[in-house]
């Protein structure tokens, strides 16, 4: 079992907060974020280790990127070493679809599984600010494990836009607000859940992308409203699917 890895609130000068594998205070990762997950990307048979750092940049070039990252370090035998040097990955990077776009916030939410089934952990990115068809409408971007290489290559991505996906992309969706994975029909084949905190009048609802013959398919998938598990919206806003950062970023 992986060691525990956590991130703090916002800190003061930095476009999230700082990482730990320990407790102790000093040992903070070179880079930031306010979420984290982990999983073996490259299938060396360690632990690797992916924030969400969904923030404009407090400093540019030095401290976060346009539209938000994602930064991933490497495990090794002797665990991840404070001086590492993480890799990121945006909507820059080649092969990953879109563009990045100030308060896209690529990273708001987060999961590493492996959705292909080839043995390696793949990094699922939420980014419910993304503006397509309408603002704030939200993309989620799959970016496959590799064994060597830059990560992005084979990267994909789903909206309510995505054909196959049912419903439509709105202002303020944020499809995207959490993420999931797991086989939920025991076909052997992981399902991907999106939820967007703002669909329906902030009603919530949770897309179910059905685990394909390489990846999950926007074929047959489905969403789930909250008025077909019992909820109705209330004077409080019901958002099903959970509010992942949204009250933060």
């Amino acid at each position: 079992m992986p060691d525990p890895a956590s991130s703090t609130d916002r800190l003061s000068g930095l476009s999230g907060g700082e990482i730990y594998t320990t407790a102790a205070y000093g040992d903070a990762l070179k880079g930031n974020g306010l979420i984290t997950a982990s999983g073996d990307i490259n299938g060396d048979g360690y632990a690797d280790l992916v924030a969400g750092d969904p923030d404009e940049p407090e400093k540019a070039g030095v401290d976060g990127a346009t539209g938000g990252r994602v930064l991933v370090w490497y495990g090794s035998a002797t665990g991840i070493s404070p001086a590492a040097t993480p890799a990121q990955i945006t909507q820059n990077t080649a092969g990953v679809p879109g563009a990045s776009e100030k308060d896209d916030n690529f990273g708001a939410s987060l999961a590493v599984a492996d959705l292909n089934r080839d043995g390696l952990a793949d990094i699922v990115i939420g980014s419910p600010f993304e503006s397509l068809a309408k603002s704030r409408a939200g993309q989620v971007t799959v970016v496959p494990g590799r064994r060597s290489g830059a990560l992005g290559t084979g990267s994909y991505s789903f909206s309510q836009d995505t054909a196959g996906v049912p419903g439509a992309s709105e202002t303020d969706d944020f499809f995207g607000t959490t993420v999931s994975v797991g086989d939920v029909d025991k076909d052997g084949r992981p399902e991907l859940f999106v939820g967007a905190a703002g669909e329906n009048n902030s009603t919530g609802a949770v897309w179910v992308f059905p685990g394909g013959s390489t990846r999950p398919t926007a074929s047959g998938s489905r969403v789930i409203t909250a008025h077909a598990v019992g909820l109705t919206q209330t004077s409080f806003p019901t958002l099903l699917g959970g509010n992942g950062l949204l009250s933060v970023i």
